[in-house]
């Protein structure tokens, strides 16, 4: 197991460790720093979480979290943590000389690309729900006309909590990836891998990402991502 892999299966869940988790962990004393750190944060963040009143909204944000993907308090909890990490402490996020963006591009088509259940999904969305799941991260999206939303989720990229979702047109089945705590520029990057294009942009502190299975281009994966975002 890679240094990359030990601290991308840490910020996943630092509880539950792998027996080649352990081994990487006891061969490498920063592994072992970043464990206690998270399990130390995630303990704190819980504390405040449930001494916290109950915010506006929440019955409205339990039933999307029902009907399109639901997380543990304890994700919750560990999401919010490494958002604050990865923009507050960089050390956490040394990838062998790759930039933070490019890393994250990575984990966005990885996650992509081992989503076989997801892309075989068809909830046939709302669009009002999709609306309303993304503006919860600050960015607004177009009703997709002519297009059928087969998929709606909070994921757990990079150990930030995500927007995934999938939509079919004529150009076929699409998916969509947000991903707070963007850095770097605001240039457009393309990425392959595993059978799976993806185009990657940056809108404010977001990376937005349009990644297709069935050999789109460039010039394709672009006007999907102008006929969704605003």
């Amino acid at each position: 197991m890679t240094e990359l892999e030990a601290r991308r299966e840490l910020l996943a869940d630092p509880r539950r460790i792998s027996p080649e988790l352990r081994a990487a962990i006891e061969a490498d004393p920063r592994l072992g720093a970043l464990r206690e750190e998270l399990l130390a944060a995630d303990a704190a963040m819980q504390r405040a979480l449930t001494s916290a009143p109950v915010p506006d909204g929440l019955a409205d944000r339990i039933v999307l979290r029902a009907r399109y993907g639901s997380r543990s308090r304890w994700g919750l909890a560990i999401a919010a943590t490494v958002a604050a990490l990865a923009v507050g402490i960089p050390s956490y996020v040394r990838m062998h000389g790759r930039s933070l963006e490019l890393a994250r591009d990575r984990a966005i088509i990885d996650h992509v690309v081992q989503s076989v259940d997801e892309l075989k999904d068809d909830g046939r969305v709302e669009p009002a729900a999709l609306r309303a799941s993304a503006a919860q991260l600050g960015i607004s999206l177009r009703d997709p006309a002519g297009y059928r939303i087969r998929h709606l989720a909070n994921c757990v990229i990079a150990g930030i909590e995500s927007r995934h979702f999938i939509i079919e047109g004529p150009r076929g089945i699409v998916s969509y990836v947000i991903l707070p705590g963007a850095r770097g520029d605001d240039s457009e990057r393309m990425l392959h891998e595993g059978g799976t294009s993806g185009l990657f942009a940056r809108r404010g502190d977001l990376t937005v990402a349009v990644l297709a299975q069935n050999g789109m281009g460039r010039e394709e994966l672009e006007s999907m991502m102008r006929a969704v975002l605003a």
